[in-house]
């Protein structure tokens, strides 16, 4: 890995690779072992307990979604929860989430000794333990190569269910109710139906786990809440149906004692290849899980090491640019699991754990929203807020009470460890306030200036989607340099003076708006650092950027969000209220090319060797149309008639010194400027021509 992509995770996860990570994360002990626990205290009713505990967790999928493509940050749960409640409450979120992650994958191990044993004369536990620690040097190695396998194991698991099903819903239907032991439907009563609720709950624990890979999900604004939903649908309709196949087909004697109902049940309808291959697809269905699983929990380590929340040394990436610590820390946390506990208390604590973190993220949603925090901007936003967080949190406290008194008392022990752990190694460690701060604003509480910041480097950290005009922002910026000893108040006002007209805010009101914003991003170099302060307007529709350049360079004070660091330019980036999030992705792009081509920047001697420096392999080219020039046969024709060159376009008119709205209609006038952007190869040399492919 290259030196300079230490400590960064890379976005290499696709749509596919977020279905199968929360479809893998799901289907696993919840169809292949669970249905014969849960029907031995529910009976029938343990089918519609599968699809009800489906329905409620939706109000936690939107929550998440929407934490997801705000903030998609390493951690998930863990990093939604401390910056929404602070580091006290993310303490014990960080711990409650990683352990509900371990006993979940654990839950799946037991499962996997379950149908391990139908194959070989093996010890299941010894066997689960060495396939603990292959996933977990998988996971060392890097979260393609594990997302990849993840991909390949879900594709095979929904081969061979839709198979099964097919075959076992047809001998349901054709042996009828009085044959297919389901009449009576609650033998358990209305009360066991509903314990079971919270039970079988635990089948959808893996849903959020990709929110803790969210950092390296390419575009998380779109694919994490589309591979969220595509992922509980597929697995509310498996489950469902899984359970009704296994509780038709098999005598409740039988299923009730029996950890692999689904194998089973496959012996009465499929044939013995068929048998084999549920085998198979159960155990890809395990190992998809732990795999998912230790990749998901392994960032929470991580994320909570870069708070300092835990000792620096779990969150260092190894040589492959993944956790190492959080990854083998969780391994080993799943076999301690495998070997201490039987599947039925493994399944209630499980649940009990994936049931608090969902309240707790639908409370951090609530937080966050009544924050008022500008940066915070989801692509995606839960509907029928605060409705659907409140009926999360309902629905997480009712199914917990129905799990008993074991998994309370467990999750009190996990409350108080972290607390514990908060005061006697974290606190002050971590300056953060969360965001609950600016919702008590008003009560006296301080806000933390902080959040907000860092808020917006998560969202720049999207990428560019379809639609942000990044190199139109390139071609509308204004270019100014200042001589040496200029303040950046000084470099402000000048860049202010220009945005004014295009925002209809006077100078001063610029100004103050990018003090009050405070969110600033410094991009070191050792030859040509650069700054970006963004602040977020309400007259404006489009974004706009005044670059200042400065030879001698501008210190950058605390006031302004640094530390006395001196820069030689300044980019001033003017964001829109109105799309937050699309300003914050274009600053995000705009930082990542100063990173890159800081140099160039400071050496272009134009206004168009600037802008090319922030567009790598393209070329900006300004050009006067002047009566007597080159280009004079132009004048006078619409933009579409010039027959540009393929893959050049116009990306800014200036009228009069004036910056012009423009379409394909307008027509050029005499000593209209005209800047053009296209590929470097394409693009002609220095006072030649524009580039058409003939002349008008």
């Amino acid at each position: 890995m290259k030196a300079e992509n230490r400590g960064k995770l890379t976005r290499s996860l696709a749509l596919r690779h977020v279905f199968a990570l929360s479809t893998g994360a799901m289907l696993s002990s919840g169809l292949f072992l669970l249905p014969g626990l849960a029907a031995a205290k529910a009976g029938p009713s343990s089918i519609l307990a599968y699809l009800v505990a489906g329905l409620l967790a939706v109000p936690a999928m939107l929550s998440v979604a929407e934490l997801s493509s705000a903030l998609p940050k390493a951690g998930g749960a863990y990093y939604f929860l401390e910056r929404a409640l602070g580091p006290s409450i993310g303490t014990i979120a960080g711990i409650g989430t990683w352990l509900s992650l371990v006993l979940k994958d654990a839950f799946a191990l037991v499962g996997m000794s379950a149908y391990l044993v139908l194959i070989f004369d093996l010890d299941g536990k010894a066997v689960s333990i060495a396939l603990v620690a292959f996933f977990t040097l998988i996971n060392v190695i890097g979260s393609k190569v594990s997302g990849s396998i993840q991909l390949f194991l879900v594709v095979f698991v929904l081969t061979v269910m839709v198979w099964f099903l097919s075959e076992g819903l047809f001998e349901t239907q054709k042996q009828g109710i009085e044959k297919s032991n389901l009449d009576p439907f609650f033998t358990q009563g209305f009360s066991g139906f509903v314990s079971v609720i919270g039970l079988v709950f635990v089948s959808y624990g893996g849903l959020t786990k990709v929110a803790s890979a969210a950092e390296e999900v390419d575009d998380p604004s779109l694919k994490i809440p589309l591979g969220m939903s595509l992922s509980l649908f597929t697995a509310t309709v498996l489950y469902t149906l899984g359970a009704l196949v296994a509780v038709a087909l098999l005598p409740p004697d039988l299923l009730h004692e029996d950890l692999a109902p689904i194998h089973s049940a496959a012996e009465s309808v499929l044939p013995s290849a068929g048998v084999a291959l549920v085998v198979l697809a159960a155990l890809a269905a395990f190992a998809s899980a732990v795999n998912a699983g230790i990749l998901a929990a392994a960032r929470y380590p991580m994320a909570m090491a870069r708070d300092g929340l835990l000792p620096e040394i779990a969150g260092r990436l190894s040589r492959y640019g993944t956790p190492a610590f959080g990854v083998i820390a969780t391994g080993v946390a799943i076999a301690l699991v495998v070997l201490l506990l039987d599947a039925e208390s493994i399944a209630k604590l499980a649940s009990a754990f994936v049931l608090l973190t969902l309240g707790l993220l639908n409370i951090a949603v609530l937080v966050l929203r009544a924050s008022h925090i500008r940066s915070y901007a989801p692509a995606f936003k839960a509907p029928f807020y605060p409705l659907t967080q409140f009926a999360g949190i309902a629905i997480s406290i009712f199914l917990i009470s129905q799990l008993g008194l074991t998994a309370f008392l467990f999750v009190l022990l996990v409350f108080i460890t972290g607390w514990t752990w908060h005061r006697l190694y974290a606190t002050g460690k971590s300056k953060r306030a969360g965001a609950i701060r600016q919702v008590f604003e008003r009560w006296g509480a301080d806000a933390d200036p902080e959040l907000d910041r860092e808020m917006s480097a998560a969202m720049a950290g999207h990428g560019l989607r379809t639609g942000d005009d990044y190199p139109g922002l390139i071609a509308r910026a204004g270019v100014l340099s200042v001589p040496a000893g200029t303040t950046i108040t000084e470099a402000a006002d000048r860049a202010a003076i220009v945005l004014s007209d295009l925002i209809g805010l006077t100078g001063e009101k610029v100004t103050e708006q990018f003090l009050e914003t405070g969110s600033l991003w410094i991009q070191p170099s050792e030859q040509h650092p650069t700054a970006t302060p963004v602040a977020l307007f309400d007259a404006i529709d489009e974004d706009q950027l005044v670059i200042v350049r400065a030879s001698e360079g501008i210190r950058i004070p605390a006031s302004w969000g640094g530390s006395g660091e001196w820069v030689n330019a300044l980019f001033f980036l003017a964001g829109t209220t109105g799309n937050p999030g699309r300003s914050l992705r274009v600053a995000g792009e705009l930082a990542s090319h100063l990173h890159t081509g800081a140099k160039l920047i400071g050496l272009s001697q134009t206004e168009a060797e600037v802008k090319s420096a922030l567009l790598p392999e393209m070329t900006f080219r300004q050009y006067t149309l002047l009566p007597e020039g080159k280009d004079s046969a132009i004048i006078g024709s619409k933009i579409t008639d010039l027959n540009l060159v393929d893959d050049v376009e116009v990306v800014s008119l200036h009228r009069e010194g004036i910056l012009i709205d423009f379409d394909i209609e307008t027509i050029l006038e005499a000593d209209d400027q005209v800047t053009l952007l296209g590929p470097s190869d394409k693009m002609p040399s220095l006072g030649e021509p524009l580039p058409v492919k003939e002349q008008i």
